[in-house]
């Protein structure tokens, strides 16, 4: 559905859909009913750390699409997304 609506031109809806918390969900009640609250607001706590990579892994997407092309970019933001939270971690 993610591909079709993009390839239409319903980016908006098409990311909507992607980012839809239903993995998260999942996996917030698995973890809780395998090893309690304080595990669960332990991963989400890690989740967090994870949300300003993200937003820069999409950016430098964005950017980088024009000028270098999908593989380079995508293959850019990975390296960043993988490096920022070393980096958020050691502040």
């Amino acid at each position: 559905m993610t591909t079709y609506f993009a390839s239409v031109g319903k980016g908006i809806l098409s990311a909507f859909i992607v980012t839809l918390p239903l993995l998260t969900a999942l996996t917030f009640i698995l973890i809780d009913a395998e090893g309690g609250k304080d595990v669960v607001l332990n991963y989400a706590r890690g989740l967090l750390i994870f949300t300003p990579p993200w937003v820069c892994y999409v950016i430098v997407v964005m950017l980088g699409v024009q000028r270098l092309g999908i593989f380079k970019a995508v293959g850019l933001g990975i390296a960043v997304y993988v490096m920022l939270p070393y980096l958020i971690k050691s502040l």
